[in-house]
């Protein structure tokens, strides 16, 4: 059985800290049916600021698959380099 949409929200700092990291994934029907049919999005967010990636009107499901490929790759690139990188 297939699901109809996927929310997800997942805190990103211990439960024993105060800081608000989370980091939020939705697949879903849109709020505006007469744009989007299905709306996608990633948001991740801190104490002070919060970005959202999400489709527009024009990218397909695959473009934004595409889009969150390379922020996984730019992302795992980023932590390879600060896991070898001795401290300043």
């Amino acid at each position: 059985m297939s699901r109809k949409h996927y929310k997800r929200t997942t805190q990103l700092n211990p439960t024993s800290s105060p800081s608000t990291g989370a980091v939020t994934a939705y697949a879903g029907k849109s709020p505006w049916p007469k744009a989007f049919k299905e709306y996608l999005f990633l948001e991740i967010s801190d104490c002070h600021n919060k970005v959202r990636l999400h489709t527009s009107q024009l990218d397909s499901r695959k473009d934004f698959i595409a889009k969150m490929k390379k922020l996984r790759d730019e992302i795992d690139a980023f932590i390879e380099h600060l896991e070898q990188r001795p401290k300043l």
